[in-house]
This record gives structure tokens, sequence and C-alpha cells, in this order.
């Protein structure tokens, strides 16, 4: 009897019933426990101590260089940044690198941004000569901070890995290839370190590799989740890593999030590169709880690991193969990196599709279900995994909507998602019981089976275009559906192998199913959630063959659906009160100041809403746009309320010189900032003139007919800025700020003991007729 004959031949005996129902239950729960193990416990690497070899990496020697560069905020153009570079180059001096420090302007000008960004950035770069060089790799992290933030995750842990890296480099085999050390600058402005980097550097000998290292959180598994193509021999040696991990998939993801790293700027010059970071623990990104002592040493160790294998890897390589390498997709595996041609993973798609196609010839065949019947599971199918979606995100929209503080403002995440993460499961396994309760009351088993397969196999046809979504279905669905179809071509009389089949096939699903929704949960809950809802659906549709025999009642549906409820409420109410005003970190709060000296005028405004009662206070409009406040905020909304006026001298400007010829004028100016403000930024009024060019600081800016730009560490002095205009009126209409951090300089700031602010911002504007 095959394995479909449980649903076909209800006149066996209650005891046969029982006892192969029984076999059915007590193997669901033996793959659960199994798959549950390999998701829980994939391993960690145990943070080793100053006391390590030489030759291996060690967390607490990475770590003390983050204690020593993380103790307060340092963006551009601070004390603090220019003190951590000293010490950032000392600590590579004394390696023996050949160190110096480049320096020059970076720039970034975006698309649909009105505001362009520059900065004189500050480079660190140190080099070791290999012994038979064919190209260079490179171990870049950046050393900058945004404001009010000490940066012990973003980018502390990529420093103290990369330093760390180069130290052991040095005490193995001397390196094939050169090896640099790349800690850029303005990173958090704009990549504008790496802008200059790539616009000025030249490398001696062949391609280049460059490992990037980041962070969008302070813990969790660090992930290779950008690779540049051709990526062949990237993966190759990222493979042979102890404990890598990378997704093709997560570059489509990682395209979602309002994030980015040095690496466009590596990948745009044609330089080959690997983008790894951790993402877990996302509430203390870019907030002034950023501390090393909050900073997971196991993510550093595991990171710092990966790294120095595959440099070691990369350092000893032929590097001139790396153009010849191919397209490779590639997943992470239980046992390590799952990588395959690209070509292959078409092929893959087709052959699912194959393999889905023959499974519900042959229930059609046999009368299990019929072609409508197939075709309807398939919508309902889809439209169950776009419920578990949103399911999975609904607990922590209900916590978020009813009390926003529960949320860190920059990445909206709580400081404890883990009973969100418990909730958010929960939601969408419930969303997925009562669907299949629904349809089990009157149709068969076996189509709601053969329709969620055959979505899965459509949307892997679908994803073709797209690297990485092939093949992550495939690991998903696949084992499963070749166990059901092994199962269906064994011999019908056959009680025990078809069984074992479906089971080994949902076992093979699930290992990589289970492993998928925990990580997704690195992302945070606003995007990860959701992604882990559909990825709890997937993971579902491998396991219906196993639950077929299951009856579905209208009892069952009712207790999935109440049981789910009560559940997701429950946890929901945990997860809020575990998060709870008080109970947790110092809550956070955008809270920035600008003092229009014109009119001795003052204003709080952010870009968030208030978050609690002390913010409320303060931010009592709003949101619309202040663009004569904070101009490089284009005309994006504004929370705000009057403040008091602080005793802050204004931006200067100084014309240079000043040339005009009918409409035409060109004006070079000196804009500088007497109370050493971190960045100056000049905006021209577009109804008086339109730039044709620019030049800020030496360096050639984009013109636009709505010109205005940001510039970090402009020193005492200043910046030249020259101009080519035509002008629309007799005078030039010029909007000038400088920005600093000190919050401390407005009167009366006072913020409560159990509030921090993130990114404080002190701007002081003008408006100048010229």
């Amino acid at each position: 009897m095959d394995f479909a004959a449980a649903v076909r031949h209800p006149a066996r005996s209650p005891r046969s019933r029982f006892t192969a129902l029984g076999s059915r239950v007590l193997a669901l729960i033996g793959v659960l426990l199994v798959a549950g193990l390999v998701a829980l416990f994939p391993g960690s690497d145990e943070p080793l101590g100053t006391d390590a070899p030489a030759d291996v990496f060690s967390a607490a020697r990475a770590g003390e260089h983050i204690d020593a560069i993380a103790t307060g905020p340092r963006p551009l153009g601070s004390t603090a940044h220019a003190d951590a570079r000293d010490h950032l180059v000392a600590v590579l001096e004394e390696l023996g690198w050949s160190t110096r420090v480049d320096s020059g302007v970076g720039w970034m000008a975006r698309s649909g941004e009105a505001t362009q960004r520059g900065a004189r950035v500050q480079n660190i770069v140190a080099t070791r000569d290999g012994t038979d060089p064919t190209g260079t790799v490179v171990l870049a992290a950046h050393y900058d901070t945004v404001r009010g933030s000490p940066g012990a995750g973003d980018d502390g842990i990529g420093v103290g890995t990369v330093l760390e890296v180069a130290r052991a480099i040095d005490s193995g085999p001397p390196p094939r290839n050169d090896v640099v050390v790349l800690l850029t600058d303005g990173e958090e402005n704009g990549l504008l370190g790496a802008h200059r980097f790539v616009g000025a550097e030249s490398v001696r000998a062949g391609p280049v590799v460059v490992l990037n290292h980041e962070a969008r959180g302070n813990a969790g598994t660090p992930t290779t989740f950008r690779i540049t193509s051709p990526n062949g021999v990237l993966i190759d040696s990222l493979a042979g890593a102890p404990g890598a991990n990378a997704d093709s998939l997560t570059e489509l993801i990682f395209e979602a999030l309002p994030n980015d790293t040095d690496f466009r700027r590596f990948a745009e010059h044609g330089h080959h590169a690997l983008d790894t970071a951790i993402s877990a623990g996302s509430a203390y990104y870019h907030s002034p709880l950023d501390t090393p002592d909050r900073l997971s040493r196991t993510s550093l160790q595991h990171m710092g690991d990966t790294s120095l294998a595959t440099a070691r890897t990369l350092a000893g390589s032929d590097l001139t193969a790396v153009d010849d390498g191919g397209d490779q997709v590639v997943t992470t595996a239980p046992w390590g990196l799952l990588h395959i041609p690209r070509w292959a993973e078409i092929v893959g798609a087709i052959a699912l599709a194959g393999i889905v196609g023959a499974i519900v010839v042959l229930r059609v065949r046999r009368g299990e279900t019929s072609a409508w019947q197939v075709g309807a599971a398939v919508a309902v199918a889809l439209l169950a995994a776009v419920l578990a979606a949103g399911a999975a995100w609904l607990p922590w929209w209900i916590v978020q909507t009813v009390d926003p503080g529960t949320a860190a403002p920059v990445a909206d995440e709580p400081y404890r998602p883990g009973v969100f993460q418990f909730a958010a499961v929960v939601a969408a396994l419930g969303v997925l019981l009562v669907a299949r309760s629904w349809w089990g009351r009157d149709r068969p088993a076996a189509a709601l089976t053969c329709g969620a397969f055959t979505l899965v196999a459509l949307l892997a046809l679908a994803g073709i275009p797209f690297a990485g979504v092939p093949l992550t279905l495939l690991v998903l669905i696949l084992p499963a559906a070749l166990g059901l179809l092994v199962a269906l071509l064994l011999p019908q009389r056959d009680t025990v192998w078809p069984l074992v089949a479906i089971t080994l096939g949902a076992l093979g699903s699930l290992i990589f199913g289970l492993p998928a929704v925990l990580v997704s949960f690195d992302a945070g809950l606003l995007y990860g959630a959701p992604v882990a809802g559909v990825f709890v659906a997937f993971t579902f549709a491998a396991v219906l063959p196993l639950c077929e025999p299951f009856p579905s009642t209208t009892r069952g549906l009712v207790v999935s659906a109440t049981g789910t409820i009560a559940i997701v409420l429950v946890a929901t109410l945990l997860a809020g009160y575990l998060n709870r005003d008080g109970a947790t970190d110092p809550r956070q709060e955008y809270l920035w100041y600008s003092l229009d000296a014109d009119r001795g005028a003052a204003v709080w405004g952010s870009p968030d809403g208030p978050r609690s009662d002390w913010s409320e206070g303060l931010l009592t409009s709003g949101p619309e746009p202040l663009p004569t406040a904070f101009p490089w905020r284009d005309h994006r909304p504004m929370y705000h309320g009057p403040a008091p006026v602080a005793d802050l001298e204004a931006p200067e400007v100084e014309i240079l010189d000043d040339t005009t010829g009918g409409s035409a004028r060109k004006i070079r100016l000196r804009l500088s900032s007497p109370r050493d403000a971190q960045a100056v930024g000049l905006w021209i009024d577009n109804t008086t003139a339109h730039v044709h060019g620019a030049t800020v600081d030496g360096f050639r800016a984009e013109p636009s007919d709505d010109f205005g730009f940001l510039f970090w560490a402009p020193g005492p002095d200043g910046i030249e800025v020259e101009l080519t205009l035509s002008m629309l009126e007799s005078r030039l209409g010029v909007r000038v700020a400088d920005l600093g951090d000190d919050l401390g300089e407005v009167p009366g700031f006072d913020p409560p003991a159990d509030r921090v602010v993130v990114q404080p911002t002190v701007a002081v504007t003008r408006t100048l007729q010229l």
C-alpha cells in the first residue's frame, strides 16, 4: 500500500490505523526534534583570550583595539576622531606594516537628493608586501562613526577584526600577494573615504580583492551578504573558512534596507569584494549604547576566524584567476557553504518543476486529487504564505503602535526581540494550520501538498533572473519533493519505505528551513519578521506530505485559530512587558536643534515622532518640512517645537573673487565656522541663480539647478567654494549652516536619565544676499 493509502482506504482495523497514525506522529516528532537541534545549535566560536597562539585570531586581542577607539563618538571633524586615527596608525606601525594616512576629498552625489556630501577624509593605508604578488588583498573597515555613537559595533568590530587579522597574518608564513589594511574615513557621511580610495589609490600588482567588514547591530552571525561578480574564486575561498556564512539571496534583501557600505564604491570601481556584517542587536545600531561592553565577543571571534582563513587563502592564491572564476550561487548549510554554478541553479529550478509536475500527474492519475483542486490549492497556498508574512509582523506592529518608544528609532527594533520573534513564528504557523484545517474539511490533503509544491516550483522558475532565489527555494522544497516522489513510485504494498522516504525528505528540507527562519530575524522585526513568516510557510509546505494522514475537522480549525490567537496575544503582551519603559537600556529619541542667526530664533526638530512625554513636550508640532532650519533635509517632514536661543556664532562667508558678465557670474567664496563645527553647508536659492559648475575644496561637484552640499571636517580655516552661475536675479541667495553635536550648548537642555539622544545635532543657519 502506498503512502496515500492511509487517506484512500479507511477500511483498515482501528488497531492498524492507530499504528500507522502513531508511526507518522513519531516520525514527525523525530523530524522536528532533529531539525530543531540543527537549527538551534549550529555551533559558535568561543572567544579566545590574549594568551591564544600568535597565528590564530583572538577576540580578546581584537577587543583591546575596540576598547581603545570606542570610548566615545568619533564623527568626522571631532577630536575623538583624530585620536582614534592616531591610535590606529600607531598600532599598524608597531606591527611593522608600511603605514601612511591618505588625505583628500571624498564626495557623494545621490540621485534624487539635492544636498551633496563631501569631506576632508583621512584614510589609513598600511601594506605588507607579498613574496610573489599576483594581486592585492585588502582588509577593509571604517573607523568613523555617526554623531553620538561610540560605534563599538559599527564599525569597531570591523576595525578590531582587520587589525587582529593583520597581526595573525604576520605570525604565519609570508603571504604571496600584497596585503593592504584599509581603514576608511567618512563612511557614515556617504562612503566618502572609499570614494577617495578608489579614485586616488593605485595598487602595485594585479587584481584587487577587498574583504569589507561591517555591522548593523552588536551581535549575531557574521554573514557575507554581498559578493561581486564573477564570484567563483571568492566563494571557493570563503567556503574553506571555518563558520563561513553566505547567501546569495541576502543581496536582494539588502537592497530593500536603507543602508549601504563601502562595498558599493569598491564594486563600482571594478574591484572584487566580499561584504560581511553582523546585524542582530540592531536596537543598538547608530546609538549612544553601541558600546564595547555590549558588543558580542562571540560574534567578533566568529568574524575574525572566517576573515583570517579567507584572507590567508586569497593571499596565497593566484588572483589573476578571479576574473575567470565564473558565477556561483551560495547558501549556508549546517555543514558549511553550499555553492553551485549559476547555470546549475537554473537547471535545478527546471528540475524541481519537473519533479513537482510528476508528483501532480501521479496523484491525479491515482485519483487522490484533480487538476482543478491542485490549481485552487496553488491560490490558497499563495494567500496563506502572504498572510503568514503579515501575521509574523503583526505582534511587533501592535506593540509599536501602542508604545512607540519600544522601538529604537534608527532600526525600529526593540532591545529584547526574542519573544517577539517567537510570537511571529507562532502567528505565521497558526495562519498555515488554519489554512490547512479549512482546506482539509472537504477537500483532499494531497491537493494542498501538490498546490504548495507547485507554488514553490513556479516561484523558483519566476526567480531565475534573480541569482540566489531559485537556490533558496530548491533547498527548502527539493528534498521533500524527492522524498514524496520516491514514496509514490515505491510498490503500493510497501508500508514502511514510503514513510522513510517522506520522513527523510522532510528532514532534508527542515534542516535548511528552520535556520532560514531564525536567521531572517537578524534583519530585525520590521524586515526580518515578514521574511521569517515566508520561510515558515515554505518549511510548512515541506512537511505537508508527512501530515496528510492527520484528519482536518471543524474542531481542528477552531482549535488552531483560537490557540494561535491566545498564544500570540500572551506572547505579545509578554514581549511588551519585557520591553516596557524602565525595564531595558535607556530608550532612544532623535533630537536636533537649529538656531536661525538672522532672526535670533531656535527650533527643536526630529525626523521621527516623539516617543515619550519628554519629547512630546519639545516636539509640539508637525510633521512638516523645515527647509530653513534643516536645509540638508530638503523638503522631508520634521516634527518640531520652539527651543531656547543659544549663544552660538553663525557660519561666515567671505567673497574671495567675483566676476560678472551679463547673466553669467563666477564667484569664489570661503565658508567657515567660527565655532569650529564638524561640518559646514551651503545651498543656493534656485530662484536667484542656476549652478552650472561647482568646485568645493578643490573637488569638482555635480552642478544642478537645486544645488547644495554638506562638508565635514572643514577645519578652522574653512573651505573654498567656486561657483559658475547663470543669474536669475541681481543678487545671489545663499543659505549657509554649520553642524555640531553638543546639545549641552543649548540653554536648559537636560534629558531624563532614562533617555538617550540619537545622532544629536546642533545647527546654526543664516541667509545671505551676495
